[in-house]
């Protein structure tokens, strides 16, 4: 208990500081890192170099997310230190004690804030909380977690918006591109392989699976909650529930219902807009050997337990694999027995999806552009090795990011346009916004 009350004090010092007169918008700041969490360029991409970068308001809105706080620099460096003192505390006995590599390990507790947020376009259901160790995670819970100042956590909702709506989008196109096939093709499911260049801990991939099983389930989910419908097609044998989780499925319900003619508040996630579901979803995720255990831990240990619906779904679901970025040689062998496996003239093409999340700017110099140049190479190589399959654009490639590119200090999209075209991709779509990661964007296989 004195530990939960001294992470309690902290909390409630951080979020009740009174405000200062004037305020600044400091996301830009490179906060201090240690050896094995340096920010590559950090000299190139401070404050200078901010004219052609969205303000957070503007970025915020352009994925219908609240902008951040309008905050001063020491708000901003006091709140990333508490982050920071509070990952040890916070973890203090999890028998899984999951690495915190290149910041992974706090972007998750950010992404459980946002996560719980019914308002908000990334709301998971708890995926991401279900992460969390027991009785700590108490401090990002549905009911704290409104209080919280919008700092760091709203920056990182930002650009989880952003790339939620753009794999949406992406996956419409392709199945779109499949439904104007011949009818034998379109009788097939698609597959649609997504692949996560330095998952860390994010839930997306898994976030994604559960939406399909909620459409394939054939029940109506916009009359439906989340919790509810997932219970009753999973666990219809399980009848054991603590009061905490009835009590929340029977707020959900009235909150649904309460809201039932309001159509904006009942779309759920960005996830919800997927308009076909005759697809099978394969997922792969790379990051560094220490996260990839920890995370596989995490996953058996903890979230297929508090959701044991994915448990009986899942094989294997996603794959993690193991890589290193700044040894491209290694990372080739990996992508290639990724994507080049698919030798089988009877199965359908696949269409690859590439995801890059705040991995870029942990790279050395040089890295990002050749790994870009790596991945367009890579695709174009499934594309010829799969040349005898029914459908030559079912083997297009798409990239969609939220990181810093590599020679585009500020936010400017023709300089965009320059980077994707040279490492082998189309930019369909871009946009910037403030923080470290700051690039984000769609592009395809030219």
């Amino acid at each position: 208990m004195t530990m939960l009350m001294m992470i309690k004090t902290l909390l409630l010092t951080t979020i009740l500081q009174p405000p200062h007169h004037h305020t600044t918008n400091s996301l830009s700041i490179t906060p201090t890192t240690q050896s094995h969490n340096t920010i590559r360029g950090s000299n190139k991409y401070g404050t200078s170099n901010n004219s052609t970068i969205l303000t957070p308001s503007d970025a915020a809105l352009k994925v219908g997310v609240l902008p951040t706080k309008e905050a001063t620099k020491e708000e901003w460096q006091r709140a990333w230190k508490l982050h920071r003192g509070l990952m040890k505390p916070l973890h203090l006995g999890d028998w899984c004690r999951p690495k915190d590599s290149k910041l992974a390990l706090a972007c998750l507790w950010w992404k459980a804030i946002a996560g719980n947020d019914n308002s908000s376009p990334v709301h998971d259901y708890s995926l991401s909380y279900d992460l969390l160790p027991p009785v700590t995670r108490w401090i990002v819970s549905r009911r704290v977690c409104r209080f919280y100042p919008r700092l760091h956590h709203a920056n990182v909702e930002i650009r989880t918006a952003y790339l939620d709506k753009a794999l949406t989008n992406v996956i419409n196109t392709i199945m779109n591109d499949h439904n104007n096939t011949t009818p034998a093709q379109q009788m097939r499911k698609k597959k649609i392989r997504l692949v996560v260049m330095g998952g860390g801990y994010d839930t997306r991939s898994i976030k994604l699976l559960e939406q399909s099983l909620l459409m394939q389930s054939g029940d109506d989910v916009t009359t439906t909650t989340h919790y509810d419908l997932l219970r009753k097609r999973h666990n219809q044998s399980q009848k054991r529930r603590s009061r905490w989780y009835n009590r929340l499925l029977q707020r959900k319900k009235s909150r649904h219902n309460s809201n039932n003619d309001d159509k904006a508040t009942t779309t759920g996630n960005a996830f919800f807009n997927i308009t076909s579901t005759n697809y099978d979803l394969e997922a792969y995720e790379l990051d560094l050997p220490e996260v990839v255990s920890a995370k596989r831990k995490l996953l058996s240990s903890r979230l297929f337990r508090r959701r044991p619906w994915l448990q009986r779904r899942v094989d294997e679901y996603p794959k993690l694999m193991e890589a290193n970025f700044n040894d491209l040689n290694v990372t080739r062998k990996v992508l290639e027995g990724i994507l080049l496996n698919d030798n089988d003239a009877e199965r359908e093409d696949v269409t690859n999806i590439i995801l890059f999340e705040g991995v870029m700017i942990y790279l050395d110099e040089g890295v990002p552009h050749a790994l870009l140049e790596l991945c367009s190479d890579v695709l174009r190589k499934s594309r010829t090795a799969n040349s005898n399959t029914s459908s030559s654009k079912a083997t297009l490639g798409y990239l969609c990011y939220a990181d810093r590119l590599e020679n585009i200090p500020g936010g400017d999209e023709d300089a965009a346009h320059v980077e994707m075209e040279s490492t082998g991709w189309e930019l369909v779509d871009f946009l910037s916004k403030p923080g470290l990661a700051r690039h984000m964007g769609v592009a395809r296989v030219v």
